[in-house]
């Protein structure tokens, strides 16, 4: 089958800088596995074509922003709104969906795969020659993330940012729209999926999973380091301002002795409120290109994340390694694999988030359980190998001429 697959502002690539990049790079590893002629388009990629992408797809076509003049109206939008949300509110303001159409029509796919929002507002409409069914490939909502960077942002961090070009009811409205709008979506949270299946709207949760990573060495188990790992995000500011404002005060006030760490790309000068905090308190690896470098099987991912907003790819990552995964119950609601007290460890609260961490740096025969259970939940669910079944299944669904959201798209052209 020809696919066209859509991507927003990053080409697929194997060099990863978030989960974003991973997943762009997994689906399209999945799509040509499963013997599908892939057609990638990239709207103003802020990276290069690699010669991995170049072999693995079909053709590789990369569309930039037109120039807009300072006597254009629009010059103003683009300068003084918000670029996330403007992409949204106005798909077409730079000629990309124009652009998409052009090429969609020479490529003439049988479906299109649409990597975020963005990318699925760019697809072309029914009533295009480049039309095809979309399989929406969603990371997160924006109306969730929104109200949590904001959030993150504030202490000792306020600064100016542009407006938005959507109010956070709009932009609710449009993003489940697009999620409608599509033949199927797949999400990287369980708990999305099931939101958008609550909705009436197909979808059908996929972890966000890298290269399939070597078995571990547990003869080799921790000593019980404990991670802060992920590079700068929303969810990693909002983690860190919760382990300093409100785990920090517990452990010392337990008298516990724990050893931490930073592990992933540092924040820009003065971007995270509590990164001086981590300094202070934390060896601070930096980025490591080759994570078994620093990681072994007992070692813990912490992650004290408060919400539910969108899938977590650092839990896929860690258990690949044999590093145990240590949240608070919210935040694994959105990865339904893992399970407390056998492959991971999920907490109520603060309090009971610092319980857990005692017992886990204490017990070394606890350590070694729960980290040959999160590694049997990656050879369950997180290698490309193990996905292969879920994207075929994604694949006849969306295909499907009885689809509920494929005639509600075709009916709004």
């Amino acid at each position: 089958m020809r696919v066209l697959h859509l991507c927003y502002e990053r080409l697929p690539s194997p060099v990863h800088i978030g989960g974003g990049d991973v997943r762009r790079w997994q689906d399209l590893c999945s799509l040509t596995a499963l013997g599908h002629e892939v057609h990638v388009v990239a709207c103003a990629p802020g990276n290069e074509a690699t010669d991995a992408l170049r072999e693995r797809a079909a053709s590789v076509h990369v569309i930039e922003r037109a120039d807009l003049r300072r006597i254009d109206p629009r010059w103003w939008l683009a300068r003084g709104l918000n670029p996330e949300t403007l992409a949204l509110a106005l798909p077409n303001l730079h000629g990309l969906r124009d652009a998409v159409a052009r090429v969609a029509a020479r490529v003439r796919p049988a479906l299109t795969w649409a990597e975020e929002a963005s990318a699925v507002l760019l697809a072309p409409g029914p009533a295009a020659p480049g039309w095809a069914p979309i399989v929406h490939s969603h990371l997160d909502f924006m109306f969730k993330l929104r109200p949590v960077r904001r959030a993150a942002l504030l202490p000792g961090g306020k600064r100016l940012r542009r407006p938005d070009a959507l109010s956070l009811a709009r932009l609710e409205r449009l993003e489940v729209d697009l999620c409608r709008r599509a033949a199927y979506t797949v999400c990287a949270s369980q708990s999305e999926a099931r939101y958008l299946g609550d909705r009436g709207i197909p979808a059908s949760y996929l972890p966000v999973v890298g290269p399939t990573t070597p078995r571990p060495r547990f003869d080799r188990l921790s000593a019980g380091r404990l991670f802060l790992f992920g590079n700068p995000n929303t969810a990693m500011r909002a983690a860190r301002q919760n382990l300093r404002e409100e785990v920090w005060p517990i452990v010392q006030a337990r008298g516990l002795e724990l050893d931490w760490h930073q592990l992933g790309k540092t924040p820009r000068p003065g971007a995270d409120p509590s990164w001086p905090w981590v300094e202070r308190h934390c060896t601070v690896h930096g980025f490591v290109p080759n994570l078994d470098d620093v990681l072994a099987p007992g070692d813990a991912s912490l992650m004290p994340y408060p919400f539910d907003t969108g899938g977590r790819a650092k839990f896929a990552v860690a258990a690949g390694y044999g590093v145990v995964n240590v949240a608070y119950e919210k935040t694994f609601e959105c990865a339904s694999e893992f399970t407390h007290g056998q492959d991971c460890l999920a907490a109520r609260d603060p309090a009971h988030l610092v319980d857990l961490l005692a017992d886990f740096t204490s017990d070394a025969t606890l350590r070694r359980r729960l980290a040959e259970g999160s590694r049997a939940v990656y050879e369950r669910c997180h290698t490309q190998e193990a996905q292969l079944p879920a994207y075929e299944a994604v694949l006849r669904s969306a295909l499907a001429a009885t689809s509920p959201a494929a005639d509600v798209a075709r009916a709004r052209g």
